[in-house]
């Protein structure tokens, strides 16, 4: 059903050639086969943590404004989360160093 309104021909002619599909050409498809969280997840883990306790710890102290708050908070995430953050990526990398990899 066509659902436009002209007074042209809308049907393909059927001597053209029609260009080939893009699933056609190479195609790379990477599958992640395990569940096991990625590195990037880790270190925003790291990073997020400590501000959040430092959000929960901010009643227990006597800041005058928020800037205060805010220094806090990003002292926190420096920290004690950059080194956090530099412990997963060591894991990760011990952890990936050690798998076996099928030699071509």
């Amino acid at each position: 059903m066509n659902t436009v309104n002209t007074t042209e021909n809308t049907e393909r002619p059927e001597n053209t050639e029609r260009p080939e599909p893009a699933a056609s050409q190479d195609t790379s498809i990477y599958v992640r086969r395990g569940r096991t969280p990625t590195l990037g997840f880790w270190v925003a883990l790291a990073l997020i943590l400590p501000a959040v306790g430092a959000l929960i710890a901010v009643p227990f102290f006597a800041f005058g404004d928020l800037r205060a708050i805010a220094n806090f908070v990003l002292l926190a995430m420096v920290v004690v989360g950059l080194p956090l953050a530099a412990l997963a990526a060591l894991i990760d990398s011990l952890r990936h160093r050690k798998e076996r990899r099928p030699r071509a």
